[in-house]
């Protein structure tokens, strides 16, 4: 247990020092979504590119996880959305909303920098295939759900309501580094070496800002709200999905060790940090915050706990 909470206290004391940074004006609170934006449009893409340039595809990409990882997702989803909804009495929009949440990990800020720790050779490769099943799976799919739940959205067809995705996803920096990466593993062109050392020395910070980004953010959150419907979105995020994930893995066949711990940490995660964000064009953004402040504090006993079974 002192090996696994070895692995995480480094994680969350940067969280807490991201939180108190910003808590007492060390970092004003503005400044957190521009270090955010750094990480996803500079670091991210970076790891990424990096990476992908130098495997070929059949090497990054695991069927298995692929398929566990997103059928875990989604039938959390769903099963999040039925739950939230007899919670919240019927409201179909905003429980659809905020089963987001519960469906979506946040694999770039927490799950990252913990496989960093647990398994750095693999870490970024696996956030490569969490981007890819989130981005084109889960998020289109839980979105897309929300829209026709949404009375507000009734006059918009569903054309429009993938037009608006697919709009969404092509200007993704983080899609358009895994187009970059891609072409660059199939060409087989090599990078020179100045921009393969730039790329490396954007990589090694995008953990540490993560984590900052992570805690600054919680500043100005609190748990205020409906707590049976917090808890139950938590208790999807942290509990269910993990639980869904560890379900298929037994049932699968000839599934790699390795991926199988990298799955129960990215699945064991809190949400991703634009969940609020997300979430408020349906009126669900405070429930949203609370949630996520609320899964990001427990999920420091889920993810220890996940850890030691695993590890």
């Amino acid at each position: 247990m002192m090996n696994v909470l070895g692995i995480t206290a480094p994680l969350f004391t940067l969280m807490a020092l991201g939180f108190l940074a910003v808590k007492y004006n060390a970092l004003s609170k503005e400044a957190i979504p521009g270090i955010a934006r750094f990480v996803l449009v500079f670091c991210i893409p970076a790891i990424i590119v990096g990476n992908l340039s130098k495997n070929s595809p059949a090497d990054i990409f695991n069927s298995d996880y692929v398929s566990i990882y997103a059928i875990s997702a989604v039938a959390t989803f769903f099963i999040s959305l039925g739950l939230i909804r007899s919670v919240r009495q019927g409201d179909a929009k905003q429980s659809s909303a905020l089963a987001i949440g519960a469906a979506m990990p946040n694999s770039i800020f927490v799950g990252y920098p913990i496989l960093l720790q647990v398994m750095p050779d693999m870490a970024a490769q696996v956030l490569v295939v969490c981007i890819l099943v989130e981005n084109l799976v889960v998020l289109p799919l839980a979105l897309l759900t929300t829209e026709y739940f949404s009375a507000d959205h009734k006059d918009k067809t569903l054309l429009g309501s993938l037009s608006s995705i697919f709009k969404r996803l092509i200007n993704n920096p983080i899609l358009i580094a895994i187009a970059v990466g891609l072409i660059l593993s199939l060409s087989g062109f090599q990078l020179p070496l100045f921009i393969d050392e730039s790329l490396g020395v954007l990589a090694k910070a995008a953990g540490g800002a993560a984590l900052i980004v992570i805690g600054g953010s919680l500043v100005g959150n609190s748990i205020r709200d409906d707590l049976s419907t917090l808890g139950m979105i938590a208790g999807a995020k942290l509990l269910i999905q993990p639980a869904l994930a560890l379900l298929l893995i037994t049932l699968w066949w000839d599934f790699d060790r390795q991926w199988q711990i990298a799955l129960m940490v990215i699945t064991a995660s809190p949400m991703f940090t634009i969940y609020p964000i997300l979430a408020a064009p349906y009126g669900a953004a405070k429930t949203a915050a609370s949630s996520l402040l609320l899964t990001t504090v427990v999920s420091y006993a889920t993810l220890n706990t996940v850890l030691a079974f695993v590890l």
